[in-house]
């Protein structure tokens, strides 16, 4: 789908009243949902981001009217949607299946760790981690902030609780990376 300027027009007012910060909003979210795509390993991150805002879009009538909150975590409802779609639907082409895949060794043994850490933690706290290191700047100031009264803690609660559960995923990610170094030395 391409974006009619009135429909974008229309995102930008939803976004904010002042056009300007409207624009660094769309922005900073559209940076955002690209981090996340990429940070699951899809290689066209914005093909899926504009498949995001696509949707979004289609259903910014009834939004203006109904959605309570910032945008942004709207948005990332919906990218979280197109990301389960994405896992049920893998496309394997008819006319040849690969032997192997060309760019295996392409990921890092940290980030392969990383996403396998992330996976063990509960979905809560998944999202919670990625959406306490979405943002950059004052974007990100203003979101732990969100957060914070999201859960109705304090900012400084908000640090620790992404600081402890950091310090977890990184002695996971350390054990999975020994582990990972000694199973190739092994072979």
């Amino acid at each position: 789908m391409t974006i009619s300027p009135d429909s974008f027009d229309a995102l930008l007012g939803w976004l904010d009243p002042d056009r300007e910060k409207a624009a660094d909003r769309y922005e900073i979210i559209r940076a955002g949902l690209i981090r996340i795509f990429v940070s699951k390993g899809l290689s066209d991150a914005e093909h899926y981001t504009d498949e995001t805002i696509d949707r979004v879009i289609k259903r910014l009538p009834e939004l203006k009217q109904t959605y309570v909150g910032d945008p942004a975590r709207y948005f990332h409802g919906v990218a979280r949607n197109v990301l389960l779609e994405y896992g049920r639907r893998k496309e394997v082409s008819t006319d040849a299946v690969p032997q192997r895949q060309i760019n295996e060794s392409a990921r890092s043994d940290t980030h392969e760790c990383l996403s396998k850490c992330l996976k063990l933690l509960p979905r809560d706290k998944q999202e919670f981690i990625l959406d306490y290191h979405l943002y950059q700047g004052h974007a990100k100031i203003e979101n732990h902030r969100e957060m914070a009264g999201e859960l109705s803690i304090s900012e400084g609660a908000l640090r620790t609780r992404a600081h402890h559960l950091r310090v977890s995923l990184e002695k996971c990610v350390l054990r999975c990376i020994a582990q990972a170094r000694q199973n190739k030395t092994a072979v």
